[in-house]
């Protein structure tokens, strides 16, 4: 039976002095109508507004506005519609209208985290300064924004004190997982959940040019508000990378600084205990929001405003972030939308011919190319805790700043060259739902045809000991390619990858890629045999192989005289001869999705 608590949020021993007046929100909240108000507004920062109530407002703005309107872009789990407001000075409410303005689509999300829930209630206070007191209203002259209030809607319902004890405020909040316990910023290339399907489809439908997800981090006590990061290594494409790191970054963090915020790289540290040694930035794989933004050659922004500073400060800094942002964004929107279309065409070009000798990258990890950083922390001590009886930090007050390193770079630990199509076979339905999620262009062969391709033999899989986002991974394998010339029957899925979701189709079906379907276990029967041979009926047909077969029998003696486990083992010794009959299912461990290597007749 739990103990009966009070509430006890943590709070940050430092605060950014310019946080004590966070004059945007003040002037915003100042010049705004009452009845525009937010719920977090009237509770003095106390508090945020459930669902339907954000909701509400947003429709009153959308109906105050001519140049707003509100989508129901799908539905949660449990029933409940989920929302994205378009704005825009030209009313270019569809995708079609909104490209023909040639204005970038800035697309906003709030809420996938629904305890990490500041950027809703900043959001709402910039829509009301863009168009109800119209303080913002220029921010439409070179952009059209898409603002999700909360994508994960049923956990944002599960309001509760006792959820995000890492967190300071607000009073309440809801649930870091869906109705189904899934967590959807892990789900973004598996897409297993109904919201998440209904994002893709409105992402792959409107393609916007620029993405930023709002989020509070957890993690150490520091001095900064807020800490950010952006995909611009191998993980996206060169020339869009390059924008958001040499561009984009450094005039936000320009202009960030001069209102007052202290900012700095979402980083992990290498030894949690000695923060001299350095810190990784950022995430890699594309289950997270902005790395699978990344697989479509768009920059996207991870917003991490801190745990421990007060609701507060968290909306102020994603209210300035958001204006600079659509500020930036707009003042680059022509040379960024170039950058895209080139980046998607290079991309097509890649997938035209193919070209064994230029892998394309997969997977990665931090490289040991570090640059010098100054880590901005605050001072703390050690305590023995009463409950592990080891060493336990406090945070003080008193800002410090520490020497170290910061790894940004990465090294490849995959890479494979891009076919130029795959071929699934139709029976793998699941795949191709997913594939069919990601707004992914496929088309089934008419007649039976003859291909030469590559496929894998996959061998000594490993999997993970428990779950993970409700399904068992696949940890460990090794691959093999095998190129061979094969019949396939009409109905068979074909998917060219000279398409702009190419890099999409590359990682979920690449099985070296950390998010592709093996990984993710969609293809764990391939690994299970099916048929067995019992040791009567086999024997017979075991000593006719040794005997018409010498080399055979040479490398069975052998292994009986060097392998003591296998010597021991009557199980393995009959699998072993089992496995080089024509019995033996030729396609265990055969992965059954085919590499298109040249073109189809």
């Amino acid at each position: 039976m739990p103990v009966k608590l009070e509430p006890m949020p943590p709070r940050s021993g430092y605060e950014a002095p310019a946080a004590a007046a966070a004059r945007s929100l003040v002037e915003s909240t100042a010049a705004a109508p009452k009845a525009f108000l937010t719920h977090c507004e009237k509770t003095g920062y106390a508090e945020t507004g459930h669902y339907a109530e954000t909701v509400r407002l947003w429709q009153k703005m959308a109906a105050a506005s001519p140049l707003a309107k509100l989508l129901t872009i799908g539905k949660t789990a449990e029933g409940r519609p989920l929302y994205v407001l378009v704005a825009s000075k030209d009313k270019a409410f569809t995708p079609a209208a909104a490209q023909a303005t040639g204005k970038p689509l800035v697309f906003i999300q709030n809420g996938i985290h629904p305890g990490e829930i500041s950027g809703k209630d900043a959001t709402s206070m910039l829509l009301r300064d863009i168009l109800i007191t119209k303080r913002h209203a220029a921010l439409l002259d070179s952009v059209i924004i898409l603002a999700m209030p909360v994508f994960n809607a049923d956990g944002h319902e599960r309001f509760s004190p006792w959820h995000r004890i890492n967190q300071n405020g607000p009073r309440e909040m809801g649930f870091r997982a869906t109705a189904t316990r899934l967590n959807l910023n892990r789900d973004y290339l598996k897409a297993d959940a109904p919201e998440m399907r209904a994002w893709l489809r409105f992402f792959t439908t409107w393609k916007p040019d620029f993405f930023v997800d709002n989020h509070v981090t957890d993690g150490m006590d520091h001095q900064y508000d807020v800490t950010l990061d952006m995909p611009t290594e191998q993980n996206i494409w060169p020339s869009v990378g390059a924008w958001s790191k040499d561009s984009f970054l450094p005039r936000l963090y320009e202009r960030l600084e001069s209102d007052g915020h202290i900012v700095g790289p979402y980083a992990e540290p290498r030894d949690p205990s000695d923060w001299s040694k350095g810190f990784d930035v950022g995430v890699i794989e594309p289950r997270y929001s902005t790395t699978y933004v990344a697989l479509w050659h768009r920059p996207a922004l991870l917003v991490e405003t801190h745990s421990l500073k007060s609701h507060r400060t968290q909306m102020w800094a994603h209210y300035d972030i958001m204006v600079h942002t659509l500020e930036l964004v707009g003042a680059e929107g022509p040379r960024l939308r170039a950058l895209i279309s080139t980046a998607e065409r290079e991309m097509a070009q890649l997938g035209a011919r193919y070209d064994p000798k230029s892998p394309l990258f997969l997977a990665g990890t931090w490289s040991s190319a570090g640059e010098a950083f100054t880590y901005k922390g605050v001072a703390w001590h050690e305590e023995t805790s009463v409950v592990t009886g080891q060493p336990v930090r406090v945070y003080e007050s008193q800002p410090v700043d520490i020497p170290t390193r910061l790894f940004r770079k990465l090294k490849t630990t995959a890479a494979v060259p891009v076919p130029l199509g795959y071929l699934i076979p139709a029976a793998w339905t699941g795949i191709l739902d997913v594939l069919a999620a990601h707004g992914v262009e496929m088309h089934r062969l008419k007649q039976p045809t003859t291909v030469t391709g590559e496929t894998y033999r996959l061998t000594e899989p490993k999997w993970a000991a428990r779950p993970f986002e409700g399904r068992v991974m696949l940890t460990g394998v090794t691959a093999k390619r095998v190129r061979a010339t094969q019949t396939f029957p009409a109905g068979t899925v074909y998917v060219p990858m000279t398409q702009p979701a190419a890099r999409v189709i590359f990682n979920w079906l690449e099985p070296e890629g950390p998010d592709s379907a093996v990984r993710w276990g969609w293809f764990n029967t391939i690994f299970e045999q099916k048929e067995y041979a019992a040791d009567y009926v086999f024997e017979p047909i075991a000593r006719e192989l040794l005997a018409r077969n010498p080399k055979l029998k040479a490398e069975f003696e052998r292994r009986l005289a060097t392998d003591a486990d296998f010597a021991a083992s009557p199980r393995a010794r009959l699998q072993f001869l089992y496995e080089q009959t024509p019995y033996y299912e030729a396609d265990k461990d055969r992965y059954p999705v085919v590499r298109v290597i040249e073109p189809l007749p």
